[in-house]
Protein backbone atom coordinates (compact mmCIF):
# COMPACT_ATOMS: atom_id res chain seq x y z
CA UNK A 1 0.00 0.00 0.00
CA UNK A 2 1.48 3.31 -0.89
CA UNK A 3 0.08 6.38 -2.42
CA UNK A 4 1.34 7.85 -5.70
CA UNK A 5 4.21 9.89 -5.54
CA UNK A 6 3.86 12.62 -7.50
CA UNK A 7 0.45 13.87 -5.43
CA UNK A 8 -1.33 14.67 -2.10
CA UNK A 9 -4.38 12.76 -1.91
CA UNK A 10 -7.57 14.40 0.28
CA UNK A 11 -10.57 13.36 1.51
CA UNK A 12 -13.43 15.00 3.08
CA UNK A 13 -16.28 14.23 5.49
CA UNK A 14 -19.24 15.58 7.02
CA UNK A 15 -21.93 15.89 9.44
CA UNK A 16 -25.15 15.02 9.09
CA UNK A 17 -26.99 18.32 8.76
CA UNK A 18 -27.98 19.65 12.35
CA UNK A 19 -29.45 22.67 13.35
CA UNK A 20 -26.95 24.39 15.10
CA UNK A 21 -24.01 25.08 13.43
CA UNK A 22 -22.09 24.69 16.07
CA UNK A 23 -22.91 20.77 16.37
CA UNK A 24 -21.87 20.31 12.89
CA UNK A 25 -18.61 19.11 11.47
CA UNK A 26 -15.98 18.60 8.79
CA UNK A 27 -12.87 16.78 8.64
CA UNK A 28 -10.39 16.89 5.74
CA UNK A 29 -7.92 13.78 6.19
CA UNK A 30 -5.10 14.17 3.86
CA UNK A 31 -2.86 11.30 2.74
CA UNK A 32 0.75 12.76 1.59
CA UNK A 33 2.74 12.15 -1.55
CA UNK A 34 4.14 8.58 -0.94
CA UNK A 35 2.64 8.08 2.01
CA UNK A 36 3.34 4.13 3.12
CA UNK A 37 1.70 2.12 5.53
CA UNK A 38 3.50 3.86 8.75
CA UNK A 39 2.66 7.59 7.64
CA UNK A 40 0.54 9.49 9.65
CA UNK A 41 -2.28 11.09 7.68
CA UNK A 42 -3.06 14.27 9.45
CA UNK A 43 -6.92 14.95 9.85
CA UNK A 44 -8.20 18.40 10.25
CA UNK A 45 -11.52 19.03 12.32
CA UNK A 46 -13.79 22.15 11.95
CA UNK A 47 -17.18 22.71 13.14
CA UNK A 48 -19.86 24.38 10.89
CA UNK A 49 -18.48 28.21 11.58
CA UNK A 50 -15.04 27.11 10.76
CA UNK A 51 -13.72 27.32 13.77
CA UNK A 52 -11.11 23.70 15.01
CA UNK A 53 -12.78 21.46 17.18
CA UNK A 54 -11.43 22.07 20.55
CA UNK A 55 -11.36 18.13 21.90
CA UNK A 56 -13.36 15.45 21.50
CA UNK A 57 -13.11 11.87 19.75
CA UNK A 58 -13.53 11.15 15.89
CA UNK A 59 -14.67 7.93 15.48
CA UNK A 60 -13.10 6.71 12.31
CA UNK A 61 -12.10 3.79 10.33
CA UNK A 62 -12.41 1.22 13.40
CA UNK A 63 -10.51 3.29 15.40
CA UNK A 64 -11.34 6.16 18.68
CA UNK A 65 -8.85 9.28 17.64
CA UNK A 66 -8.24 12.12 20.44
CA UNK A 67 -9.23 15.15 18.69
CA UNK A 68 -7.09 18.17 20.29
CA UNK A 69 -7.03 22.08 18.67
CA UNK A 70 -8.75 21.11 15.63
CA UNK A 71 -6.53 18.12 14.88
CA UNK A 72 -6.19 14.35 14.87
CA UNK A 73 -4.18 11.49 13.11
CA UNK A 74 -4.23 8.08 12.28
CA UNK A 75 -1.44 6.00 10.18
CA UNK A 76 -2.56 4.89 6.53
CA UNK A 77 -2.26 1.41 8.18
CA UNK A 78 -5.18 1.46 10.32
CA UNK A 79 -6.83 3.58 7.52
CA UNK A 80 -6.53 0.57 5.43
CA UNK A 81 -7.32 -2.03 8.13
CA UNK A 82 -11.14 -0.21 9.29
CA UNK A 83 -11.49 1.67 5.91
CA UNK A 84 -14.78 -0.95 5.76
CA UNK A 85 -15.99 0.26 9.21
CA UNK A 86 -19.29 1.97 9.02
CA UNK A 87 -18.98 4.31 12.13
CA UNK A 88 -18.18 7.65 11.31
CA UNK A 89 -19.28 10.08 14.94
CA UNK A 90 -17.35 13.37 15.98
CA UNK A 91 -18.06 12.95 20.07
CA UNK A 92 -17.19 16.15 21.68
CA UNK A 93 -17.87 17.13 26.13
CA UNK A 94 -21.06 18.30 26.33
CA UNK A 95 -22.36 17.60 23.39
CA UNK A 96 -24.89 14.93 21.50
CA UNK A 97 -22.01 12.97 19.22
CA UNK A 98 -23.23 13.58 15.73
CA UNK A 99 -22.57 10.89 12.79
CA UNK A 100 -21.22 11.72 9.17
CA UNK A 101 -20.33 10.51 5.81
CA UNK A 102 -18.37 11.29 2.66
CA UNK A 103 -18.67 14.37 0.91
CA UNK A 104 -17.68 15.46 -2.47
CA UNK A 105 -16.60 19.27 -1.12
Amino acid sequence: MKAPSDRTIAFTFGSHPMREPTLCWTARLVFPAGAVAATPLAIRLTDGNGAPVSAGVFEFAGQRLAVRDGAASITYADFVKGKHASALWLHRPGRPPVPGGLTFA
